[in-house]
């Protein structure tokens, strides 16, 4: 399959398999909040926040996997790839055993450090212990997943995530419909399809990689240092996302209360969406990175990161743009009850800094790729410390409460990826600093006009119903990508898009 469909066919089924997750996690959780209410839904995503901390220390080695793998396969080299693979598996299975103990203390004694109703307690226990079991569990498997990536197959990785939301959302219904409401559903369901997804890593590993076998004496401490001296910077970069991003719930649980930390999951959701659609699109392109650098095919490489950025630009501003006018109407017909006006207000300002990044999304990749990620961690976790350093100030010295962290996280959104990130991307691919600013006001300028497409359609209908919010999102964002396209990309792109959908279509209509 060429590159184009290959890009294409991973492009929409990954679409499609976030469309279902989103549509699951969307249908189910205004269900969960009335049953359960919004207090103790807000342990569920703080669960899940838990096992990203431990991501600080898992991403050093797995973070890397994927791209050595994927090097020494598609330069040969069976040999080394099979070592890096079991290196990775052994190594895992160390590791999750270890961070069994903290697992299985954090559970016990979940209390001591959270504010946690006393009617809630066991419920939320329950709630992390299948957390950490899904954690311990997919941590030792973990590089069987490396195979879409390498194979650059992502169109069966996202075909398994769409069967396993469809188990997940058949299971957890019955187990709401069958017996009395727990939060710890929620979690046990995730363990169920982690469960599905594991089995089916494992045989697409031993179908699109059969030269990968599995042989303890392929493993190598040599082959761990060198993945974890490059990986290590990851672990960095991920202490700064947890600084930066997901220590927030814990910090609005600890110093605000559980009442606010559940409101605040709430005001997550539309960045938490736009972040999931930012996580499919990127993931479509990052395979064609690594096999062009492992080529070492510099020129096809920027042309590949080039358009990856103004499809970004033409295609996840318009979720941004929508939201940001449409918000509160999506909150008032999603969990009716909550002050649609207060989570409408904190979720722009948790929006506005995807702006800016909106069309520069899969540049942050660029340090993976090159292997160049001392600086950028370095960087970020300096800046996670201050993000964290201002909230905590905030939180106990003013009345700003839940304001406090959607206000900071726009200051120090906005100073990073307006200054840092676009220039140390354009020094790893040695291009002019200023590579990439065009791009960031092509994509401002994107989510400006899909803003006056939703604001001019608001004044004519102001939509009250789920089919009218819909309605809205169709017209508004067939409008706005017509727009965008002229906006986004340059005109030897826009001409090559325009050809392609041509004849995609009309092929399609041919063979009818």
């Amino acid at each position: 399959m060429g590159e184009k469909k290959r890009l294409a066919v991973n492009m929409i089924a990954n679409v499609l398999a976030f469309g279902v997750q989103f549509g699951v996690s969307f249908v189910l959780t205004p269900y969960i909040i009335r049953t359960l209410g919004a207090e103790a839904y807000g342990f569920v995503p703080l669960a899940n926040n838990f096992i990203g901390y431990t991501n600080i220390i898992t991403v050093a080695l797995n973070s890397m996997a994927g791209r050595f793998i994927s090097i020494e396969i598609n330069r040969g080299d069976v040999k080394k790839a099979n070592v890096y693979f079991n290196s990775v598996l052994i190594a895992n299975i160390i590791l999750a055993l270890i961070l069994l103990v903290p697992a299985v203390l954090i559970v016990m004694f979940v209390n001591g450090f959270l504010n946690v109703p006393a009617n809630l307690l066991t419920d939320v226990q329950w709630t992390f212990a299948f957390s950490f079991i899904s954690l311990i569990a997919g941590l030792m498997l973990s590089v069987f997943g490396c195979v879409f990536f390498v194979r650059n197959r992502l169109d069966l990785s996202a075909k398994r995530n769409i069967e396993g939301n469809l188990i997940r959302a058949v299971v957890l219904i019955a187990l709401f419909t069958i017996f009395q409401p727990k939060i710890y559903f929620v979690t046990a369901t995730m363990l169920i399809v982690n469960v599905y997804i594991w089995v089916t890593n494992v045989y697409y590993t031993r179908k699109l990689m059969p030269e990968v076998k599995l042989d303890r004496r392929n493993f190598s401490w040599p082959a761990v240092r060198e993945l974890l001296s490059s990986g290590v910077w990851n672990s960095v970069n991920e202490l700064s996302v947890v600084l930066l991003t997901t220590l927030d719930l814990l910090l609005m649980n600890m110093f605000v209360g559980a009442q606010a930390g559940g409101e605040y999951s709430l005001v997550k959701t539309l960045p938490t969406f736009i972040q999931s659609i930012v996580g499919v699109m990127v993931g479509v392109f990052i395979p064609q990175f690594t096999i062009y650098y492992a080529k070492k095919q510099h020129d096809r490489l920027m042309k590949s990161i080039m358009f990856s950025v103004e499809v970004m630009g033409a295609v996840l501003t318009i979720p941004i743009g929508y939201l940001i006018i449409f918000g509160g109407d999506f909150y008032r017909v999603w969990v009716p009850g909550q002050d649609a006006n207060l989570l409408q207000a904190l979720s722009v300002l948790t929006l506005v800094p995807m702006v800016v990044t909106g069309s520069i999304n899969t540049i942050f990749n660029v340090y993976t790729v090159t292997n160049k990620l001392k600086v950028p961690a370095l960087v970020w976790v300096v800046l996670g410390v201050i993000n964290v350093a201002l909230v905590i100030g905030l939180l106990k010295f003013t009345p700003l409460g839940i304001w406090t962290i959607p206000i900071v996280s726009l200051v120090m959104g906005l100073a990073r990826n307006l200054t840092f990130t676009p220039m140390y991307a354009a020094h790893c691919l040695d291009v002019p600093w200023y590579t990439f600013y065009k791009s960031i006001a092509r994509g401002c300028l994107c989510v400006c006009s899909v803003m006056l497409i939703s604001v001019a359609y608001r004044l004519v209908h102001v939509p009250t119903g789920w089919g009218g919010l819909i309605l809205a999102a169709a017209v508004c964002g067939s409008l706005a990508l017509c727009v965008n396209v002229f906006i986004a990309f340059d005109r030897a792109d826009r001409d090559r898009f325009f050809v392609l959908v041509r004849d995609k279509v009309g092929g399609k209509l041919r063979r009818k």
